[in-house]
């Protein structure tokens, strides 16, 4: 289908409970309403500047805007408040179309948001209806915060509503992950803090730190004290105990980004595809749980697909292939071969910048290998499990040219970054046709085997480079740049070998400087080294037919080739040369002559016929013309 409207979704760290829930909203609604979806996110998400996320956050450079009809923003999947000033930045600069932010609530974005009011009253409601609890205390996130501050609302409208009083004493700020909770058991262990009845915490994660870390000094969850949640993390079910936590409406809000998105896009304002509401869910921490050998099984059963992947992973030898690879085609080739892994993938794009393993643009610009290039060549297509290994450029600006293919449905793609610490390989594009999923921790391990392979790749042809460098330095004279000694009898061998299975003529030419040693000695060696380039010059220019020329000795030249020579063409190339030497001393203001000494010998040769044997006559005659110059000097 031609035109089909584009939404770019900015989200990190996918692999999680929060940010799958809501990308499986966005995808189910997006295909509803016929938009395609393109998902920028990384694998890394630290508190912190390393190269290695430098490496990861590049990703997000190659979005242009221009494409998309509208963003969806997650702004709550980055974990550091740098990254989300990027995006800020980014959105407010460069971005026209609208943005729907989540659980953001800025004036420049339009905020589509979940009632954690309720959601807590009703997590708080269970411990205060069904447990029978009054001393309750909520561990609620970064104050100001707007989350927290919701779920803090929340607990204090239960508590009021079931006319309990609260205690700003039980009211606790702290974070999301688990420094706060840490802090708070460590206080109620040691009497600093009187033992509550219960702690309803902000998230599932500060939840499962307060809980382990009570439960290590000596406290009881449930029967000392109960433990809630919030978010319902994959993560908080397979704790022990597991956590009784809320399963908010993630999905739900996923699908009114999308709908918010179409109303400002068309007008339009629709339903959602299907319903997503809150709900409790008890567990362990608070003695509501189910049966631990049933829980046991169900998760067993649950994860059973991925781990049928991970067994293929693990018994693949993936990263052993990858490594081995000599060249660039051949890593390609082993990649494309190791696709079957990806869980569910029916489209696979691998985009490589341009000259990705040049390693001369590091030592020109340091910062040349961070970034993308202008240019990005598309080396792996996939579509609907119909793939090749191709090599196809295409403007960096464009992101990927599958957007602009037609397509019968919706098409949802991720990008992710591939790179090497801060060195900047290109991105991978990942897709699953009609399913609403995303990918998980495996895809992350599966990518890192590919980053390592295109180092070692990079590096052996550095190394393969160098090598040659250095080979051809060893038969090459440094000052001439003519081949020498070595390199002349290997390269003569191989002209010498060509003319006996093609035929055509064998041509030797010796050459000697002439007074090289009055030169020296009267004007000093530069100056003999200025005479022997001269004459090297005039050998190496005058000769037009892929002859071979070298220096082999300190006033000693020979050239070889291979060709359809004929005597006026050598007398030619003598002259040339003759009159190469008459306009160098004619113009050159230095009080010596140079000049040299020629000797040749052209021939069919086959192979009962002596490389030395030729050389060996060729230099005779350079040394009878040496002395006849000699004579006409004297």
């Amino acid at each position: 289908m031609k035109n089909r409207k584009r939404i770019a979704v900015i989200i990190c760290d996918v692999y999680h409970t929060y940010q799958q829930r809501i990308l499986k909203g966005i995808i189910q609604q997006a295909h509803a309403l016929n938009y395609d979806v393109a998902v920028f996110t990384m694998f890394m998400n630290f508190d912190e500047e390393t190269n290695y996320q430098y490496g990861e956050n590049n990703i997000f450079k190659i979005i242009n805007y221009d494409l998309f009809e509208a963003v969806i923003y997650i702004p709550n999947s980055a974990s550091k408040l740098a990254q989300r000033e990027l995006f800020d930045q980014s959105l407010k600069t460069k971005c026209k179309a609208p943005v729907i932010a989540l659980e953001f609530d800025e004036p420049q974005y339009y905020n589509v948001g979940v009632d954690d009011v309720q959601g807590f009253d009703e997590l708080v409601s269970h411990l205060i209806e069904h447990h029978h609890l009054q001393d309750i205390v909520c561990l609620t996130g970064f104050q100001h915060n707007m989350q927290a501050e919701a779920r803090l609302k929340g607990y204090c409208q239960a508590m009021r509503r079931h006319g309990l009083p609260i205690n700003s004493n039980n009211i606790i700020y702290g974070d999301f992950w688990v420094a706060a909770a840490l802090d708070l058991a460590q206080k109620l262990a040691s009497g600093e803090r009187p033992l509550p009845e219960a702690v309803v915490c902000v998230s599932d994660f500060v939840a499962m730190s307060l809980c382990n870390r009570l439960i290590e000094l000596g406290i009881r969850v449930p029967e000392d004290i109960l433990i809630a949640g919030y978010d319902a993390a994959k993560e908080s079910s397979h704790n022990v105990p597991s956590i009784t936590s809320y399963s908010r409406p993630l999905t739900g809000m996923g699908m009114q980004a999308v709908l918010k998105a179409h109303e400002l896009l068309t007008g339009e304002r629709v339903q959602p595809v299907s319903e997503d509401k809150g709900r409790l869910i008890t567990a362990e921490s608070c003695g509501c749980g189910e049966d631990f050998a049933l829980r046991l099984i169900r998760h067993q059963k649950r994860i059973r697909s991925a781990t049928d992947y991970a067994d293929l992973y693990n018994t693949s030898h993936m990263a052993e292939s990858l490594n081995s690879a000599k060249t660039l085609n051949m890593c390609l080739e082993r990649i494309s071969g190791f696709l079957y892994l990806l869980h569910g993938m029916t489209d696979y794009y691998l985009c490589m910048c341009d000259k990705w393993d040049d390693y001369e643009c590091e030592e020109n610009n340091g910062t040349d290998y961070r970034e993308y290039t202008d240019t990005m060549r598309l080396r792996i297509k996939v579509k609907d499990h119909d793939g090749a290994i191709v090599d196809e450029p295409f403007d960096r600006s464009c992101i990927l040219p599958a957007l602009f293919e037609e397509s019968v449905i919706p098409r949802v793609w991720y990008f992710t970054p591939l790179h090497f610490n801060e060195r900047c390989f290109g991105y991978e594009v990942l897709g699953y046709g009609t399913q609403p999923l995303a990918f998980d921790k495996l895809y992350q391990t599966w990518t890192s085997n590919l980053n390592n392979a295109l180092e070692f790749v990079r590096m052996r042809n550095i190394y393969n480079s160098m090598h040659q460098r250095l080979y051809m330095a060893s038969i090459r004279d440094t000052l001439t740049g003519l081949f020498n000694r070595k390199g002349f009898w290997r390269y003569s061998a191989e002209m010498f070998a060509k003319s006996i299975n093609t035929g055509k003529p064998f041509l030797v030419i010796a050459a000697d400087l002439d007074c090289l040693k009055l030169i020296n000695d009267t004007y000093g060696h530069i100056e003999g080294d200025n005479a022997i380039s001269v004459t090297a010059n005039v050998l190496n220019t005058c000769l037009n037919h892929g002859e071979v020329c070298a220096r082999t000795g300190g006033d000693e030249f020979v050239a070889v080739g291979c060709a359809d020579y004929t005597e006026e063409m050598i007398a030619q190339y003598l002259n040339n040369m003759a009159q190469s030497f008459k306009w160098y001393n004619s113009t050159s203001e230095k009080p010596y002559e140079v000049g040299a000494s020629f000797g040749y010998v052209c021939k069919t040769v086959t192979e009962h016929d002596s490389l030395q044997e030729i050389l060996d006559e060729a230099d005779a005659r350079m040394y009878a013309n040496k002395v006849e110059r000699k004579k006409l000097r004297l």
